[in-house]
């Protein structure tokens, strides 16, 4: 099985070289994204470009796309890395990067990959609200981690620095870490002088264990002179902060 996995990497690495790609049509029984919300779809419209962390293989592309935007992408996993490049080859504005961010440079992190088609792939063990009685998606297939790989972590601040990125242009973020959007947020203090808006997955409870509840997300980010725009209206979703 190994053997063959690899062959299929070559062969799509190689047609990617070549600007060609074989799909697989996956057929989804609901929504990959939530509808944006009305104030989404105006940050959307008046942000100078996104930078997206946690990008999986880029399901938004098209709509950054749709509004004119340039992006880059951050995903820390690599076994679906070219998949997301695959995906948004055909942007010109849109970059991505494979990178692992925390609050620390060059460490070492065991790196858990998820069975949902890695989406909830983390640094972090499962908790209550995802496994066991507790599961907020009882309808779903258990989720459960099926590997995991060693990565080295970087932060946003070095991530701009080294990659000479002028941070902005990308004024609108999207945090999606599974986890690990606060550890992302306490490695991007100079960053975010130059950020306007952030959407930013949260928590109430333990979806991962040892994660931040969303409490510490909104303290941080207030602190930081960001004001929540909108509630937690779940044990997990996404909200939203403009810069006052």
């Amino acid at each position: 099985m190994n053997l063959i996995k690899s062959i299929k990497y070559f062969v799509k690495k190689l047609l990617f070289y070549f600007n060609w790609k074989i799909e697989k049509i996956y057929i989804q029984n609901e929504p990959i994204t939530e509808p944006p919300a009305e104030i989404e779809l105006r940050i959307l419209k008046n942000c100078k470009g996104i930078f997206h962390l946690g990008a999986h293989r880029g399901g938004e592309a098209p709509i950054y796309e749709w509004f004119g935007k340039k992006a880059i992408w951050i995903e820390a996993n690599p076994k679906i890395f070219l998949d997301l490049c695959i995906n948004i080859k055909k942007y010109k504005n849109q970059k991505s990067y494979c990178r692992l961010i925390t609050d620390q440079v060059d460490k070492k992190y065991s790196f858990n990959i998820s069975n949902n088609d890695s989406a909830s792939s983390s640094i972090f063990e499962f908790g209550k609200l995802s496994v066991g009685k507790e599961n907020l998606w009882p309808q779903k297939k258990p989720l459960k981690f099926i590997d995991s790989i060693k990565l080295s972590s970087t932060t946003i601040d070095f991530f701009v620095i080294e990659n000479k990125i002028n941070i902005n242009e990308y004024n609108h973020w999207v945090i999606d870490l599974q986890g690990a959007e606060l550890l992302a947020l306490k490695g991007a203090i100079k960053s975010l002088n130059k950020c306007q808006s952030i959407l930013i997955e949260v928590s109430d409870g333990e979806v991962y264990k040892k994660s931040p509840n969303y409490k510490e997300i909104i303290e941080f980010l207030e602190l930081h002179n960001f004001k929540l725009q909108n509630q937690i209206n779940s044990k997990h979703c996404n909200i939203m902060f403009e810069k006052n």
